[in-house]
């Protein structure tokens, strides 16, 4: 009889037992659980910054006067256009440097359209009829950037009785005149080409240096980049630059313009 009892006693303690032993598994594992991932460093996720784009910027053109120019209105159309005596053109080509600068310009500047016009007067002077003759061509042209000669050159050759301070004097006149047809538009001032052997033209070139503050506009002097003595006769031609003289000439005006 106590057999009987005592074996079903043995089996339920041992599946009591059993129990309670895979039960302390469990815990211990949840327990294990529980530390391993309270120790694992937590990142916070912090919310993504909007990166604007920075505009690039043409450092070619931020230095040149052009540049400062177009920093004004870098939406606007620019028209440059220049006016001068057939100094503009090589006496041995087709080509001046108003259309190299205006070449190596379009490579240094492609974020605003420039547009430009050249203007040629052989026997006009500033001491004559200048105004009559060209004042109507450059408001037509409609420039926002104006680069005009001095015409020195034309009066020292065809009015010499005129003096070196009429000359200045018809010159403020004229640019004073298109100061007033265009408001808006930026003058510059270059003056006519050296040539070899001058007397009463360097004269010329003297007062209009000593008194180009006094003009309308901004006066580029070029002359400090020509060779002299024979070397000025390499690169001139009837008084008028060849083809190296307009490369001289262009290079000058480009490191004011562009800087370049």
């Amino acid at each position: 009889m106590l057999k009987k009892i005592g074996f079903p006693l043995v089996i339920l303690f041992s599946i009591t037992g059993i129990i309670l032993s895979y039960m302390y598994d469990q815990q211990q594992i949840a327990e294990i659980a529980d530390e391993a991932t309270s120790s694992i460093p937590v990142e916070e996720t912090k919310p993504s910054e909007e990166i604007e784009d920075e505009p690039v910027v043409d450092e070619t053109v931020s230095l040149g006067w052009l540049g400062s120019h177009i920093d004004n209105d870098p939406y606007l159309t620019q028209k440059v256009v220049f006016v001068g005596s057939s100094s503009f053109t090589s006496t041995e080509s087709d080509y001046g440097w108003p259309n190299l600068v205006m070449e190596e310009t379009a490579h240094a500047i492609d974020t605003t359209t420039i547009d430009y016009e050249v203007l040629t007067y052989s026997g006009e002077t500033v001491s004559s009829s200048l105004i009559a003759d060209t004042a109507r061509d450059i408001t037509a042209a409609d420039p926002t950037v104006l680069i005009i000669e001095s015409f020195s050159l034309n009066d020292n050759q065809y009015y010499l009785p005129f003096t070196e301070q009429e000359s200045f004097d018809n010159l403020s006149l004229f640019l004073t005149h298109m100061e007033s047809e265009l408001p808006d538009t930026e003058i510059i001032v270059v003056p006519s080409n050296p040539f070899p052997n001058a007397l009463h033209y360097l004269e010329r070139k003297n007062v209009l240096d000593e008194q180009a503050s006094t003009l309308p506009g901004t006066y580029v002097d070029h002359w400090g980049a020509w060779p002299t003595g024979e070397g000025l006769e390499s690169v001139t031609q009837n008084l008028r630059p060849n083809d190296e003289g307009h490369e001289i000439w262009s290079k000058a005006f480009l490191e004011f313009f562009i800087d370049s």
